[in-house]
């Protein structure tokens, strides 16, 4: 009786930690990375305006085993671009992170400078 008790247990608790589970990826780091359309021609992205650390995320929600799309790169860019209100990232790092226990989230991250080359 005692072993078999024993076992139940653990099972019970390798199931427990496979299905809650993590997991992050590092995907990518980039020197320069934009969605909009620019020119950069004569600038010079040191003299500009910059907003450093600036995170942006594109998230999708996991049911069971069933994910409700899939989290895209242009929406967390553009996601940091909006927050710092500017138009391209440099030194950019791109991370995929995902959790999961009966309910999770798949997340598409950018962390990096933002700098405004536009005016007004």
């Amino acid at each position: 009786m005692f072993k078999l008790k024993t076992i139940i247990t653990c099972i019970l608790c390798s199931f427990l930690l496979l299905s809650g589970s993590a997991c992050s990826v590092r995907l990518a780091d980039l020197s320069v990375i934009s969605t909009r359309n620019i020119n950069l021609d004569r600038q010079d992205l040191d003299k500009l305006p910059q907003a450093k650390r600036v995170v942006g995320k594109d998230s999708v929600f996991i049911f069971l085993f069933i994910p409700f799309g899939r989290p895209v790169l242009e929406d967390a860019i553009d996601d940091a671009l909006d927050k710092a209100d500017g138009d391209i990232m440099i030194d950019a790092v791109i991370h995929m992170h995902s959790w999961w226990f009966l309910v999770g989230q798949n997340t598409m991250q950018v962390k990096g400078t933002v700098v405004k080359t536009r005016e007004g």
